[in-house]
């Protein structure tokens, strides 16, 4: 893309969030842009995890070469599942309302 197709922009960053760009010698511009476009995507998603959830994460795909399409039916039937345990929850919690009412 041209330089006349960018818009520039000042954003403000904490140092040691520049510091961390600069150390692993990323474009904070081409990070900002990437950032932005998964955010407003249609079809991407931005999981927060522990350390070590996202190490495992990592290790699975970088050795078995696995993308989100392999993942995402994985995914949704974790969302099943939880929302599966919100409905017990939610159904003992109507139960004990209607004890009260009862």
């Amino acid at each position: 893309m041209g330089q006349d197709k960018y818009k520039r922009i000042n954003i403000l960053i904490r140092p040691d969030q520049h510091s961390k760009v600069i150390d692993s010698g990323l474009s904070l511009s081409g990070l900002v842009r990437d950032l932005l476009d998964d955010r407003f995507s249609h079809t991407k998603i931005t999981l927060s995890m522990s350390e070590k959830s996202k190490r495992l994460y990592d290790h699975i795909v970088s050795n078995f070469g696995v993308g989100d399409e392999e993942l995402e039916q994985f995914f949704v039937e974790a969302l099943d599942r939880f929302l599966a345990s919100r409905s017990k929850e939610i159904e003992g919690l109507r139960t004990k309302l209607q004890d009260l009412n009862g």
